[in-house]
């Protein structure tokens, strides 16, 4: 693990710390920040370990959490990557039908006259005649919310 995945990890490594070293501390976590120098000289003050045995202790440790928890975090990373693709795709089908819809409803009131567009709606209004209250109401409630404002 590199200094930039360790300070990218450091919020959720903290329980992992200190399981490996019971005497790490809320303030020491604070302290340390992500950085990985800071980690070392810790384990070294606080452990009695040599500047060697505190490096490949931190080392072993961070490859340890790397090995365990790395091929999640890039798992997530992968499903999220993918997710966002999803959402452009169906953000660029949705486009496409408004768009088509579009065409069509500008080519619809170009082709008829005021007099066939009502008639159109008169015979909606035959076919669908408790939906077309609904939407009644509704347009009507819109429209009364909006002059009180």
């Amino acid at each position: 693990m590199n200094d930039d995945m360790l300070t990218g990890e450091w919020k959720q490594m903290k329980g992992v710390l200190k399981s490996w070293w019971g005497q790490f501390t809320d303030d020491d976590f604070n302290d340390i920040g992500g950085q990985k120098d800071k980690l070392i000289g810790w384990v070294q003050e606080n452990y009695s370990r040599t500047r060697e045995q505190a490096v490949q202790e931190v080392d072993a440790r961070l490859k340890e959490y790397s090995d365990k928890y790395g091929s999640t975090v890039n798992d997530l990373k992968a499903k999220a990557y993918d997710i966002g693709e999803t959402v452009v795709g169906k953000a660029r089908e949705g486009a496409t039908a408004v768009r088509s819809g579009m065409e069509k409803t500008s080519s619809y009131f170009q082709e008829k006259t005021f007099d066939s567009i009502g008639s159109d709606i008169a015979d909606l209004v035959r076919k669908y005649p408790v939906q077309s209250v609904f939407l009644g109401l509704g347009v009507g409630i819109w429209l009364a919310r909006g002059i009180k404002r």
